[in-house]
């Protein structure tokens, strides 16, 4: 079955309204040959006569009346689909699917999603926190935040923050084994291994001078989410290293001692990444720009 041509509805509707070639093409800001024309495809699409032409003025018949009642309806609903979609890109509505790592996601992505809900109650958010990186278009979500080092894709990321990776222990644990002043010597320290990460217990350190060293760890408790391994350092159950933000309370209030800070790991990026689409609805782009203001702030 051949498709209607909603454009032919839209002529003939200002045809229909208008009364004449003449006005419907100002009307439609176009030249009275292409409403001209488009008529006669219509009626020839239809095989029906729509419009008895005179002189000065257009009548229509009778199957043209008929036949203009239900195309108004048709083209008024398309003009209403349009301006829906139109301000739905102006005001943030409809479902937004995120999801960040557990960490990251507690701490930062919660608060602003909340946040963003409350300013704007026609939106619906769905938020999936893990350390597993599910793909953006597969997983369909509109927003996905990394933490970390990108793999190579046709998604989109912007970066959003650098942060420092650090060496953690208790200050227990530093009494019981003192506190190393050279990296090598981070090796005879129990380690909680985070297995989410590549080459989770090979690091290489580099001093400001150039020097570097690389350690090969000696794992004592392995987990795969942040949270874990920071509360297992903090128990004393070994060394641990972090995101500098994510560890940044505990070194301030004495729960986590920072070692070897003269030495720094790989610095890492916080990511939103968002499929490949040429458009990204309000509601995306109001809640990535809202996010990316507190999280500047909060890592200031």
């Amino acid at each position: 079955m051949k498709k209607s041509n909603l454009n032919r509805l839209e002529y003939f509707v200002a045809i229909a309204e208008e009364g004449t070639i003449t006005a419907a093409a100002e009307r439609m800001r176009i030249s009275k040959a292409v409403v001209s024309k488009q008529l006669q495809l219509l009626e020839e699409e239809l095989g029906a006569t729509l419009v008895v032409r005179n002189s000065r003025h257009l009548n229509l018949t009778e199957t043209g009346q008929s036949f203009y009642e239900a195309a108004r309806a048709s083209v008024a609903q398309a003009e209403e689909a349009y301006e829906m979609v139109k301000q739905g890109r102006a005001e943030p509505t409809g479902n937004l699917r995120i999801t960040a790592p557990l960490d990251m996601g507690v701490t930062y992505v919660s608060p602003v999603v909340a946040e963003f809900r409350i300013a704007y109650p026609a939106v619906t958010i769905d938020l999936m926190l893990s350390d597993t990186r599910f793909d953006p278009v597969e997983a369909r979500f509109d927003i996905a935040y990394r933490v970390g080092w990108l793999a190579d894709s046709a998604n989109i990321a912007r970066k959003l923050a650098d942060f420092q990776q650090i060496v953690v222990a208790s200050p227990d644990l530093v009494e019981q084994l003192g506190r190393p002043e050279h990296p090598e010597r981070l090796a005879a320290f129990p380690f909680v291994e985070h297995r989410a990460l590549p080459n989770s217990l090979s690091w290489k350190f580099i001093k400001a001078t150039g020097e570097t060293c690389n350690v090969q760890m000696n794992p004592a408790l392995r987990a795969d989410v942040t949270p874990a391994i920071k509360a297992m350092a903090i128990e004393g159950a070994g060394i641990s290293i972090l995101p500098d933000f994510f560890a940044k309370r505990e070194i301030e209030n004495g729960t986590l001692i920072r070692l070897v800070p003269d030495w720094a790991l790989p610095t890492g990026g916080i990511y939103a990444v968002y499929p490949p689409t040429q458009f990204r609805s309000a509601a995306t782009k109001g809640f990535a720009e809202m996010f990316a203001k507190r999280l500047r702030s909060s890592l200031a």
